[in-house]
């Protein structure tokens, strides 16, 4: 279930963010729209002269140059709002998620076997491992990742949460699973 007291910074501590290059990408929009929405800003008048060589009219250049300036500005902000609102939520979604789906099966004493499957860098599945050692069970759960290089960081942040005798981490595919029929008892996953 996770440990008392538990706050987000702790949190981002342990399990990092998983998806960082979508708010670089958004962060790096935002500073070229910032950049280029104060351009639009110091050199207003010879953005005016340019398009008033396609409008007719000082008026209508104006009003493009003013428009297309002030959409610049407006794409900037929203581009720092989604990416701050990216990596603000990525983790602390994710574990509240994995703790309302662990709260989810009643009884972990009885479980042997757990897998989660996409177990990343282990968030759900350590929340399962917390709760196995929690109600005192022998179980283990198993971590299914396609890639191969998850599983060291999964296993660190297990060592971290003190539940690395209750997890294990394979690589495969999660659509061919490299188990027998009716091995686990509970099956997890957040995609």
């Amino acid at each position: 279930m996770g440990k008392a007291g538990r706050d987000w910074g702790q949190i981002y501590s342990i399990y990092g963010v998983d998806d960082w290059q979508t708010p670089m990408f958004l962060l790096i929009h935002a500073i070229f729209f910032s950049v280029l929405s104060v351009i639009f800003l110091v050199y207003f008048e010879p953005i005016c002269y340019f398009f008033h060589h396609f409008l007719p009219g000082p008026s209508s250049a104006r009003f493009a140059a003013g428009f297309t300036g002030s959409v610049t500005a407006l794409s900037a902000v929203c581009l720092f709002y989604a990416a701050g609102n990216i990596f603000y939520s990525s983790v602390s979604l994710h574990w509240e998620m994995a703790q309302r789906m662990v709260n989810a099966v009643g009884d972990w004493s009885s479980v042997k076997h757990a897998l989660d499957l996409g177990c990343g860098r282990g968030i759900l599945l350590n929340a399962v491992a917390l709760q196995l050692k929690k109600s005192g069970s022998s179980g283990r759960v198993v971590g299914l990742h396609p890639t191969p290089n998850c599983s060291l960081s999964t296993l660190r942040t297990a060592g971290i949460e003190g539940v690395q005798e209750y997890v294990t981490c394979r690589s495969g595919d999660p659509r061919k699973l490299p188990f027998s029929d009716n091995y686990f008892d509970v099956v997890e996953g957040v995609g």
